[in-house]
């Protein structure tokens, strides 16, 4: 006890007793999944993370930022220290000429957001869970949304870090601005790996300008129209910023109010039209022409509402949720949706343009029925060359079902592992086996 009790007091004289939380009551709002970490401690600066890091030697440590997405991962070992990001609240710099903005990690996407739009500009990230996430963790989970096929991930959008390792260096990759991209690939390593390799303090990532309009346009098709007009879109010189096709129950989880008959044998494709009005309103004549009859627009209030639907339907609604996400050639991706489809009661969004499918069975689900079903999903990704990942489910599905499926490179991550955190301090054994 006396060794914990100098750790402790060690971080205290880095950020301040009033920033190191011990007591049990207050400890236990961080525990997850069944793992109480014995401290919590908010470093100010990135100097104190990387010094908290530094002081944390023996400790097993978890990031956070705002615990949006806590439910990423494999149920996590021992967590003995949670470091939280959430006071490096700070825009550090805002180029508006070079469309670029760095922050620190623990800026919420609704400030990135509110600050980009006073300029005609935004931020090209919407990931599932809401703009309270916080840019580190959308950085370090490489999360994205419908915004995706247009702009890209973090990892394309992202030029720049500052990142604290776990030996207590302060490092920094890439540049501030888009031309400025030495050191990018050490990016990119950072970029998805879920707080593993160290702790992102700082990044810099593309703007975009900000649109005049918004609109979504839907058509509820029988299946093989829903893939042929998916694949026209796709295929066309449209400006479309989104498509999005979903089964009757995925529509009823993005709660859309539409002006179409929907039932078990249609699909409905969604459109998402970002830039001037005329723009919108000749592209909306161009795919009406592809359509036919029965196309619905929504704009203003409307739109930004079935926007938002279908940004937060892949997000779990409760922590007995189960979400599973599906990575394929973008070809395939309507077949996963029509395999999900026959299942009884599960939702699927298929994303063609980016090859994603989510899914996920209905409240009350059968535990074993459904990691059968599971797996069923896992051989068909992976026999198109594919894989699947649980991105959220109860604790004991997670044990039994592996969360991360096969990967490529393992003993190459390993050796990431070994250089970065020999210790493997970071993580808590949330990531691959051994990471």
């Amino acid at each position: 006890m006396g060794a914990l009790s100098d750790k402790l007091r060690a971080l205290e004289g880095i950020v301040g007793e009033e920033h190191l939380l011990t007591a049990t009551e207050g400890v236990g709002e961080y525990r997850l999944e069944g793992q109480q970490p014995v401290g919590v401690v908010s470093p100010g600066t990135p100097e104190e993370v990387a010094a908290v890091l530094r002081a944390a030697a023996g400790f097993s440590v978890l990031l956070r930022g705002a615990g949006r997405h806590l439910h990423l991962g494999a149920p996590p070992t021992a967590v003995g220290l949670v470091v939280s990001l959430a006071r490096l609240d700070r825009i550090v710099e805002y180029d508006a000429e070079n469309l670029t903005i760095t922050a620190q990690a623990g800026v919420t996407l609704e400030a990135l957001q509110r600050a980009a739009g006073e300029r005609g500009q935004m931020l090209p990230l919407d990931p599932p869970g809401g703009d309270g996430a916080t840019l580190g963790g959308v950085v370090a989970a490489n999360l994205a949304g419908t915004l995706r096929m247009r702009y890209g991930p973090p990892r394309d959008l992202t030029i720049g870090l500052r990142v604290a390792l776990a030996d207590g260096s302060l490092v920094k990759t890439g540049g501030k601005t888009v031309k400025n991209v030495a050191g990018y690939e050490l990016t990119k390593l950072f970029v998805g790996s879920y707080g593993t390799l160290g702790a992102i303090c700082e990044a810099t990532v593309r703007l975009a300008p900000a649109p005049e309009a918004r609109a979504v346009l839907a058509a509820a098709l029988p299946p093989e129209r829903a893939r042929a007009m998916a694949g026209e879109l796709l295929a066309s010189r449209l400006d479309v910023t989104a498509v999005d096709v979903a089964n009757e129950a995925g529509v009823k989880r993005a709660r859309a109010s539409l002006p179409l008959t929907i039932g078990p044998e249609t699909r409905v494709v969604f459109v998402g039209l970002m830039g001037d009005r005329t723009a919108i309103d000749r592209q909306e004549r161009d795919i009406r022409q592809m359509v036919g009859p029965g196309c619905a627009r929504l704009e203003g209030e409307a739109a930004v509402a079935m926007w938002q639907g279908l940004r937060e339907l892949p997000y779990p609604a409760g922590p007995e949720a189960v979400v599973a996400r599906a990575a394929v050639p973008p070809a395939r991706a309507l077949d996963v949706l029509e395999m999900v489809t026959g299942w009884e009661g599960w939702w699927a969004l298929a994303r063609p343009g980016d090859g994603f499918v989510y899914a996920g069975p209905p409240a009350g689900f059968d535990r074993a029925e459904t990691e059968r079903k599971l797996a069923s999903l896992r051989a068909m990704a992976r026999e198109s060359g594919g894989h699947v990942m649980l991105e959220a489910g109860p604790v004991d599905l997670k044990r039994s079902f592996p969360v991360w499926d096969e990967v490529g490179n393992l003993d190459l991550m390993r050796a990431l592992k070994e250089a970065y955190d020999p210790a493997r301090s970071l993580g808590c054994g949330r990531y691959l086996p051994g990471l």
